[in-house]
């Protein structure tokens, strides 16, 4: 039997436990062309340090590391698309305007080096990518970019 000291530490460690579970995906206001747009200034408060991780802390995708020689993955979290294609759950993923295909890449840039970072829904990807980006788009901006205006 347990004493009241002991159930108030265990309610309090399984509290605990509780808050840790699955991170929450942090949103930002939609803008007016229907992304959410995360500046370096919200990045430098995510404390990380590269894209990968920023991408992790959104949560807005899963993301596999690489295994047994294959490519990271980035996936949605809705769940499996109904497209019979292998890349149908997979976002199109932009750097600085050129696309990759290997999510993995995203480890190799720092975080610090974002200007900014753009997620569009499959509705809005799909109008700026074309159909391939049912599952969105992931458009990420460095600071050592050209302005593209």
């Amino acid at each position: 039997m347990t004493t009241v000291p002991q159930r108030i530490i265990l309610a309090g460690l399984l509290a605990a436990l509780a808050a840790c579970g699955v991170p929450r995906p942090v949103d930002s206001p939609l803008t007016p062309d229907g992304g959410r747009l995360y500046t370096a200034a919200d990045i430098a408060k995510m404390q990380v340090a590269t894209a990968w991780d920023v991408m992790r802390h959104i949560g807005v995708y899963n993301l596999t590391p690489a295994v047994d020689g294959r490519d990271a993955r980035a996936t949605t979290r809705r769940g499996h698309n109904s497209l019979l294609l292998s890349s149908a759950d997979e976002p199109v993923m932009l750097l600085d305007g050129v696309r990759f295909d290997d999510p993995g890449i995203l480890r190799q840039i720092s975080a610090s080096s974002i200007a900014e970072l753009r997620i569009y829904n499959g509705i809005e990807a799909t109008v700026r990518q074309g159909t391939n980006s049912g599952a969105g788009l992931v458009d990420i901006r460095t600071k050592s970019a050209p302005d593209s205006a």
